[in-house]
């Protein structure tokens, strides 16, 4: 279970989300995404891990493979998703729109901020329906979700 964030870059950045124009949309590169978090690393402590390829077998999403890079921070990983079913070109491998998925103890707020500034981009909070902006996230309801989630099974088993 993960929080999940999608990064999206348009030319204005002011957009309602999934109602930017294609026109506007400024797409991003796999290798503009690990430059970025390589630039990140020397202002936060943070370990990236390979860029991967697995191919994708009885899904009902049309893939035939996507990239993850794994990002590890003090008490919080996030796996940047790469699908090659959202739009893109295979030419040069760029990408409208990728997936983040947090998982951890504490919500990474000053990698997040140092993604969306680098990038000039936004992260749109799929719990919540807007866009991150640092302050009252859904992280925290992600968080006491899975909280409780992991006392209900621990009091079953325990």
């Amino acid at each position: 279970m993960s929080w999940s964030l999608d990064l999206i870059r348009t030319k204005t950045n002011t957009e309602p989300y999934g109602e930017e124009k294609d026109k506007d949309i400024i797409p991003f590169t796999k290798d503009e995404i690990i430059k970025t978090l390589c630039e990140i690393s020397e202002i936060v402590d943070i370990r990236i891990e390979e860029t991967e390829i697995f191919p994708v077998e009885d899904t009902e999403i049309d893939l035939d493979s996507f990239f993850i890079v794994h990002v590890y921070g003090k008490n919080w990983s996030i796996e940047f998703l790469f699908y090659s079913c959202s739009e893109y070109s295979e030419k040069d491998m760029t990408y409208d729109l990728i997936e983040l998925q947090v998982r951890g103890n504490t919500e990474p707020k000053e990698f997040l901020s140092l993604l969306t500034e680098k990038l000039h981009a936004r992260l749109f909070d799929m719990s919540t329906g807007t866009f991150w902006n640092g302050d009252g996230s859904g992280f925290s309801d992600w968080k006491s979700l899975c909280d409780r989630i992991a006392k209900e099974l621990f009091n079953e088993n325990g």
